[in-house]
């Protein structure tokens, strides 16, 4: 059994806060950044929470992402807006955008967001839930660098293009869907590189289009196959044009790849539709409690198999930590020993459990 690594969420949010400080990053938008990062962890999406921040650095060092933005207000109507990042990081221009949609839907009833000019921005639930906390459905869209060749072809074009929606419930949580339109997430391809293991057949081609086991294959030149094969090359292509196209933003083959050098210009699209436009939220509730509870109660194909919502496996990981503590695996962990030593900063205190 892989050993596990208990450390308080007050001491991952300072060593990450810290370490970024060092590299021209506002405490305020450090700590945005790691409560985003301690979300994923603390649901268990290891491959978007602090995994990520070596890479962030990376590309902050190299100049690629801007540690210290000017997020502004290009376009501005009373129910739509258009803001440019300025190359910041994603996380944190997604943060600002996606409360501006809030801010804009309380006043007009929906609020809709297009951001150019950003980058990766982790876990699209993070921003989806930011408007169900607000008792409204939140949407957001991104594009990515390529990964999925569209349908037939060789070389990769689109991004997996991530997409979440996110509406609030009477369960101790929201019920959000947050996918990608590949197969599986680059950052397990990723994950699975590093550990020198395969990955399944169905993930990904190899530079000639052929099936691949080998995840430096599938990461050098090859692709990510899409959900639903044509199906989910079309969602991606018109996201792609929600995303890239229609903010002005970088589209296709114009996005730099995570370890590539340039700027990213990602684009996302997010919204926040005001529920009580179309009924109360306390009927919208019920409506959903209704809902569930037809899926809860339809017979199951294995009887130990429960049928689970969007997102209930991550919240119920969440919940199940002991409030202010997050659980990391032997890899993140010596991941921070790592840039504890390399950024002179205090390594959390540990409590070793099992996997």
């Amino acid at each position: 059994m892989e050993k596990s690594y208990l450390i308080r969420s007050a001491d991952y949010l300072k060593m990450g806060i810290e370490i970024l400080e060092q590299v021209g990053v506002s405490a305020a938008h450090a700590a945005i950044l790691m409560e985003n990062f301690l979300d994923c962890d603390r649901k268990g999406i290891f491959t978007h929470g602090i995994f990520r921040l070596p890479t962030y650095l990376k590309q902050m060092k190299r100049g690629n992402i801007n540690p210290q933005p000017d997020i502004r207000i290009v376009k501005d109507d009373p129910a739509v807006v258009l803001m440019d990042g300025d190359a910041g990081l994603g996380a944190v221009v997604s943060y600002y955008a996606m409360q501006a949609a809030i801010d804009i839907c309380s006043r007009q009833g929906i609020g809709v967001v297009g951001v150019r000019n950003s980058n990766h921005f982790g876990a699209a639930a993070y921003y989806t839930e930011m408007a169900s906390r607000a008792n409204y459905i939140g949407i957001a869209f991104t594009n990515a660098s390529p990964a999925i060749a569209p349908t037939g072809s060789l070389q990769p074009l689109l991004g997996n293009n991530p997409w979440s929606i996110s509406v609030p419930t009477n369960l101790p949580y929201p019920i959000t869907m947050d996918i990608a339109n590949s197969v599986v997430a680059r950052g397990k391809i990723r994950i699975a590189k590093s550990k020198g293991e395969s990955i399944p057949l169905g993930w990904a081609l190899n530079r000639y289009g052929q099936p691949t086991t080998d995840p430096q294959e599938a990461l050098d030149g090859g692709a990510i196959l899409p959900i639903g094969d044509y199906k989910g090359y079309c969602i991606t292509f018109m996201l792609e044009i929600l995303t890239g196209v229609l903010t002005g933003a970088a589209f296709g083959d114009q996005i730099a790849g995570v370890e590539q050098d340039g700027i990213r210009n990602n684009g996302h699209l997010f919204i926040a539709l005001d529920i009580e436009k179309f009924m109360s939220v306390e009927e919208f509730k019920r409506r959903v409690d209704e809902l569930v509870r037809m899926v809860k109660s339809l017979p199951r194909i294995k009887e130990d198999q429960e049928i689970l919502l969007p997102g209930e496996i991550e919240w119920r990981r969440k919940l199940s930590q002991a409030e202010g503590t997050v659980k990391l695996t032997e890899q993140i962990f010596q991941m921070l020993h790592e840039l504890s030593t390399e950024y002179g900063v205090n390594l959390p205190e540990i409590q070793v459990v099992g996997a």
